[in-house]
């Protein structure tokens, strides 16, 4: 159940009622490595693309409106999902996306020919490189549906990023007036509020969110209109800026033309961008994880300052041992998603002259370190942030037996006599505040 396509290498089986074509399936026979698709945002910022060049095309002159209004009504049925089983290329292809862009041309055409009765396999009135690729090239459809397709997705991480922040701002207003020990080199310290902690993790998330405006700045300068190298060959004068135009409509998104598509063509340092700063988030989200994990270790051997909330059992031989689930789930995608960082920076050292060819491995890359931050950090917020527990008694209880105080009597006793309590405290087992003076007990507590 085949029908036979010939292209510039010869004859080519096609399964008889696949919407793609002879490209694709020797995409197909290719590259069989992973079970990594592209991503759905991807799909259909790519979707976007042929139907803003069909417009602009028809617009400008160069293409039939009626073949221009076919190419749309197919692009919008793929949109919808319906040629998904189409489109299921691995990740892991010949570089630069033309696989990508051809499995699509070819779906496009089909169905397009369809919509204006022809046969799958004819493409005749609508051919897949003559009319729906017309004034492009992969080099710069690629990055360009991954530059929209990030944006649009980043939305949705800040939304998360946003609502976490909110949440550890609850919280420090609840935790304003427990006090506990501080801790640096994870040794006693300084009296600090459990309610400070939490104000300085939204902080720190706060100004994570904010390096990600400069990175999406980026994304907004797109290369589209300059096919092969960025020279803009093949296209009108005014297909760049005419096709800003429509994308920026259909994807709701501010869209302008590069000021240099031939920078646009051959350097990623735009994806590395927002890469970067995605690593950054992970970092802070990583480190703050590890907070909760030891501030709610125990529940009698560690320290017992918060409680986490009890989201499945612990362990399969002892029985009602609770471990942090949530937080050990978000440490693990940080260190994803720090790995594909790592990835996504070497891929952007790759390009030579006029291309780099990594745009699918970064396409998915970066996709997947969007998704998997922005869930985890919702599954964060709901399952975990939102339901801990300050552990008041135990606080108070390590505070009043560590050296906490000294530093604040310090700038009152001296550092010197301030250092003897201590050693004696530590020595004779006394909590600091029985060895010190009556009269500096008040002193020492009044000064936090």
């Amino acid at each position: 159940m085949y029908r036979k396509e010939q292209d510039s290498l010869g004859s080519v089986d096609v399964p008889e009622m696949a919407y793609f074509g002879s490209f694709t399936s020797r995409a197909q026979k290719n590259f069989q490595i992973s079970s990594l698709k592209a991503y759905a945002s991807f799909k259909c910022a790519f979707a976007w693309i042929k139907i803003a060049a069909a417009r602009v095309n028809a617009d400008l002159g160069k293409l039939d409106k009626n073949i221009g209004k076919a190419i749309e009504r197919a692009a919008n049925e793929f949109i919808a999902g319906k040629f998904d089983s189409d489109f299921q290329l691995d990740v892991y292809q010949a570089g630069a996306g033309t696989s990508y862009n051809m499995n699509l041309n070819e779906i496009l055409a089909n169905r397009a020919n369809e919509h204006m009765g022809a046969n799958l396999g004819d493409y005749f009135p609508v051919h897949p490189n003559n009319h729906v690729n017309m004034s492009q090239s992969s080099n710069d459809t690629t990055p360009t549906a991954l530059r929209i397709a990030a944006l649009k997705d980043l939305r949705t991480l800040m939304k998360s990023g946003t609502d976490l922040i909110g949440s550890f701002e609850e919280k420090a207003e609840e935790f304003k007036n427990h006090l506990k020990v501080g801790r640096t080199h994870l040794q006693d310290a300084v009296p600090i509020r459990l309610g400070e902690e939490f104000a300085a993790y939204a902080s720190s998330l706060r100004h994570c969110l904010s390096r990600f405006d400069f990175a999406r700045s980026e994304l907004n300068s797109l290369g589209i209109g300059g096919t092969a190298t960025g020279t803009g060959i093949n296209t009108h004068p005014e297909f760049a800026k005419k096709m800003c135009m429509e994308l920026s409509q259909l994807a709701e998104e501010s869209l302008i033309p590069a000021e240099n598509k031939i920078e646009c063509t051959h350097s990623m340092a735009a994806f590395q961008a927002v890469a970067s700063s995605l690593n950054s988030l992970a970092t802070e989200l990583l480190r703050i994880g590890n907070d909760l994990r030891l501030m709610s270790s125990g529940p009698y051997a560690g320290f017992a300052e918060i409680k986490l909330p009890e989201v499945q059992p612990g362990s399969s031989i002892m029985p009602g041992k609770i471990n942090p689930s949530i937080v050990e789930c978000l440490s693990q995608i940080c260190v994803q998603v720090m790995g594909l960082n790592h990835a996504i920076s070497i891929a952007a050292q790759q390009g030579q002259l006029e291309l780099n060819w990594y745009t699918p491995l970064i396409m998915w890359d970066l996709l997947h370190m969007i998704e998997i931050l922005s869930n985890s950090m919702q599954m964060f917020n709901i399952f975990c942030v939102r339901g801990i527990c300050a552990q008041s008694n135990n606080m108070k209880n390590i505070l009043d037996k560590s050296a906490a105080f000294a530093t604040t009597l310090a700038p009152i006793v001296g550092y010197d006599q301030a250092a003897k309590w201590v050693k004696e405290s530590l020595e004779s087992g006394l909590p600091f505040m029985e060895v010190i003076p009556d009269k500096y007990k008040s002193i020492a507590k009044s000064s936090i």
